[in-house]
């Protein structure tokens, strides 16, 4: 893929997306295995205080060769989201087949990867392959009541990440969607504010991601452990829905970390056992069967 295809591919992207975002004029540039495509800003540099001007967290598009795009703010450190999209990008062509030479993107990958699991049976007559966490848990077990009490404790600790983020958005913003995946090595969060007129990503602040972090380690003292994935919809009337994810199955190919920062994570809070699908993500494609 050469510089105007993946530039192409990104205006249509916005257009498809409704985002308030420039179309015009974007610039590109290479890397492993991909491009990375965005608007450029322009600062005066004869302006010493122009610096102060200059946008934080604008979206970054990485398009990758197999055509996969994902929407990154520039407020994660580059080198941390291009490495973390190599690799995905690979662990797709690895899983690649037929005689075209192009790898699957990671949607195809992760459903194929759904299909093998199904084939070996029931997940619960599974064992997590290597990855079944032994040994003692991080907490004792929780009474009945200690468990209406952290349940309580971390459902109060919504409150303040939801004020935060409502602050965030542009003015008269309809609905917020806020979706974060966390692990104690790496973070992924997104956040977009939508209207009956337009739609945009706004980045997500340290300060949040603080409140997330307590929140999660709140929910670790549950007996299910630590959510992978945390979603949050609001609307501008303050009515909220919490959805917690814990691997049921595969997590968006654009919300999907590298593999050890999952196995750095049940490191700090070991699962009796892990799903399947993520267990077998954690030992890369390497290990999996030929078809």
């Amino acid at each position: 893929m050469d510089e105007a295809q993946a530039i192409s591919l990104v205006v249509k992207w916005i257009r498809s997306h409704g985002l308030d975002y420039p179309t015009e004029g974007l610039e590109a540039d290479r890397f492993d295995a991909g491009w990375s495509v965005c608007a450029p800003v322009e600062v005066d540099e004869t302006d010493p205080m122009a610096f102060l001007e200059m946008p934080v967290g604008r979206s970054v598009f990485l398009v990758g060769d197999s055509g996969r795009i994902e929407e990154v703010s520039s407020s994660v450190p580059p080198q941390q989201a291009v490495d973390r999209f190599v690799a995905q990008e690979r662990a797709g062509s690895a899983g690649s087949t037929g005689s075209t030479g192009h790898g699957m993107g990671s949607d195809e990958y992760m459903a194929d990867f759904v299909r093998w699991l199904e084939e070996d049976g029931p997940e619960e007559e599974q064992d997590a392959d290597g990855i079944r966490i032994v040994g003692p848990l991080p907490h004792d077990p929780l009474a009945g009541d200690d468990i209406d009490v952290v349940a309580a404790e971390a459902s109060m600790l919504i409150e303040p990440i939801v004020q935060e983020l409502a602050l965030l958005g542009p003015p008269e913003w309809e609905w917020l969607w806020a979706e974060f995946a966390f692990t104690i090595s790496a973070e992924i969060a997104y956040l977009r504010f939508s209207s009956y007129h337009r739609s945009v990503v706004v980045p997500v602040p340290e300060s949040v991601a603080a409140l997330v972090r307590e929140q999660r380690h709140a929910v670790a003292l549950m007996p299910s452990g630590p959510w992978w994935r945390l979603l949050l919809t609001v609307t501008d009337r303050g009515e909220t829905t919490v959805n917690y994810d814990y691997g049921d199955g595969p997590f968006p190919h654009d919300q999907l970390l590298a593999p050890e920062h999952y196995q750095n994570d049940l490191e700090a809070y070991p699962r009796p056992r892990v799903p399947a699908w993520l267990a077998r993500y954690i030992e890369g494609p390497g290990e999996r069967r030929p078809s």
